[in-house]
């Protein structure tokens, strides 16, 4: 029975150590999981208010160009007004001269002596003659004063006009500046989000192998207990066992020594008291994890683009093509259009020459506070084409029929522009269905 006892009690302290040192190791593992999450917390907590401050400092610059663009829609209108101003004002200095011309030839006409002086000296009276004089005189001098104040006018609207044009580049120059600190912020945001994702995606990892040592010490507390549980049905056995078999030793004793048989008898019942088998217990215990491996989808290669072919009988409307934007969806660099794009944007200088891409009629040309200086040309195959952010007033009219390649506009960034370009755009209806202008160009 001690012999029995002794294996049992062997088998639990060799056992119990075994899986406690193994939950320790867990729970050592798991706080070291634990940390790591909550450095990737913290860094993703502090990232987002930084992401945060990004995108407030993008709004707030967003906000400053909308008000740049509309202090220079203002302007071009103002500069527009003023340069028809001085238009009508030349216009009526030119009348006011032929009136003066005629003027002064009807004084030296209208009477038979064809002469102003024969007028006075035919007077009746010396203050009749004098008061002739005098209304000839002043005829001639209103209509005098009044070119000469036409002409200040002119003087006047042609300087404010020019300090309007140096207000428009300084605004130009402005919005070029906050455009170039949005687009570094917009990079920066782009960024942020980019190390926003792999924290997160660490995140996810380490929460995941937190997850699974919490399952495998689950597991091995399982499994300890399952040990304890056996260790101790297997020591109750062997208890009993041992207990058995000392009775029938006792038995066989007493028997022995009622009967006083001969050795050999009495060999043969010691033998037939003794147990039968006396098989030693162990237990085992594995700790297992399986682990799945995920093959990831393999990839999609991206549709090569389809070559683009010109389908013939249009133009280009410049001479030196460099495109900065083409149709279809953008993100707007204004906010104040969309992200569909409606045209292609050809870049240049300022004045640079633009041609129609053909023979068509102009049906509109003027300035909107959206398209600024621009111009639309019906052709004959009843599609429309558009010229947009003319650097000044259209060198075409409405009605006007022009030929392919005819000059229309010189390049600028009038209306809702971020920079000197020609917005072309080509569409089957007035200002709808519009499509793209890159296979008739063959771009």
């Amino acid at each position: 029975m001690k012999k029995t006892l002794l294996v049992a009690s062997s088998l639990v302290l060799l056992t119990l150590p075994v899986v406690t040192v193994s939950a320790d190791s867990f729970d050592q593992k798991i706080q070291q999981q634990n940390e790591k999450i909550n450095d990737i917390k913290n860094e993703s907590t502090s990232l987002e208010s930084l992401k945060r401050s990004t995108e407030a400092e993008i709004q707030s610059i967003e906000g400053e160009i909308q008000a740049i663009l509309q202090k220079k829609t203002t302007t071009e209108e103002e500069v527009n007004a003023l340069a028809q101003e001085i238009q009508v004002l030349e216009e009526k200095i030119i009348k006011r001269t032929e009136v003066l011309a005629n003027q002064a030839r009807d004084i030296q006409t209208s009477e038979p002596s064809n002469r102003l002086f024969q007028k006075i000296v035919d007077a009746e009276s010396i203050g009749e003659a004098i008061q002739r004089a005098i209304a000839s005189v002043t005829i001639m001098n209103a209509s005098n004063s009044i070119v000469e104040q036409q002409q200040e006018d002119i003087a006047t609207s042609q300087k404010l006009e020019k300090e309007l044009q140096e207000q428009l580049v300084a605004i130009e120059e402005q919005s070029n500046a906050l455009q170039g600190k949005q687009a570094e912020l917009a990079d920066v945001k782009l960024n942020q989000e980019v190390v926003l994702a792999d924290l997160a995606l660490a995140l996810n990892t380490e929460e995941e192998k937190k997850d699974q040592l919490e399952a495998d010490k689950a597991e091995a507390q399982r499994q300890r207990e399952a040990a304890l549980k056996q260790l101790a049905e297997q020591e109750a056995q062997a208890r009993k066992e041992a207990e058995e078999a000392a009775k029938r030793q006792q038995a066989a004793e007493a028997k022995s020594a009622e009967t006083a048989e001969s050795p050999a008898v009495q060999q043969a019942a010691v033998a037939a008291a003794q147990p039968k088998t006396e098989a030693a217990v162990s237990s085992e215990t594995s700790v297992s994890s399986e682990k799945t491996a995920t093959t990831p989808a393999p990839v999609q290669q991206a549709a090569e683009p389809k070559e683009q072919t010109s389908t013939g009988g249009w133009q280009m409307p410049v001479d030196s093509v460099h495109i900065s934007s083409r149709f279809g969806y953008r993100t707007d660099p204004t906010g104040a259009s969309g992200n569909q794009h409606n045209g292609i944007d050809f870049t240049g200088g300022t004045g640079t020459p633009i041609y129609a891409i053909q023979a068509g009629e102009v049906v509109e040309a003027g300035y909107g506070p959206s398209t600024g200086n621009y111009v639309i040309i019906k052709h004959a195959n009843g599609v429309y084409s558009y010229y947009m952010h003319f650097s000044t007033l259209p060198a075409v009219s409405v009605g006007q029929s022009v030929s392919a390649r005819q000059y229309v506009g010189g390049m600028g960034t009038t209306g809702n522009s971020t920079g000197v370009h020609l917005h072309l755009g080509m569409s089957t209806s007035l200002w709808s269905g519009f499509f793209d202008p890159a296979p008739e160009l063959g771009l």
